[in-house]
């Protein structure tokens, strides 16, 4: 089972599990992801987002793990105050149902998926939206 915070690039980062239940992915208040505004870098706030929507498609789709294939094909962001602390992020579908994406993988063995991903800092400030659009296929 693929362990989103094991791979190297977030690993780099370090991405890791979220404390609060509320939410899925976290980056720690941690001078290394501030910029030269003292807030945390825009960089570092679309990784976590991004990841955090590869996130959601390991964690809703684990029958399909050892085959799925999940492509980034666009994504939208909006950098809507600065962060400070601790930053933890969400992500839901858009426009479907896990059911539909399911039918789609059996039927098809591809689905488009549609993510919105938000950021929260640790004064629990909205400071990320992003939408997040992914092809995904099956092998195997």
């Amino acid at each position: 089972m693929i362990k989103i915070t094991d791979l190297p690039f977030n690993q780099l980062i370090g991405i890791e599990e979220s404390l609060d239940s509320d939410y899925d992915l976290c980056l720690k208040n941690d001078l290394k992801y501030t910029n030269h505004l003292g807030t945390v870098h825009a960089s570092a706030l679309f990784s976590l987002a991004e990841t955090t929507s590869g996130y959601f498609l390991l964690r809703h789709f684990p029958e399909y793990q050892s085959g799925l294939i999940p492509v980034v094909r666009q994504v939208e962001v909006k950098y809507k105050k600065p962060a400070i602390g601790v930053v933890n992020s969400v992500a839901a579908l858009i426009d479907s149902t896990i059911e539909d994406i399911k039918e789609q993988l059996v039927n098809k063995n591809r689905a488009f998926v549609k993510l919105k991903v938000d950021l929260y800092d640790g004064n629990n400030t909205h400071v990320f939206a992003g939408n997040f659009d992914w092809f995904v296929t099956v092998q195997g």
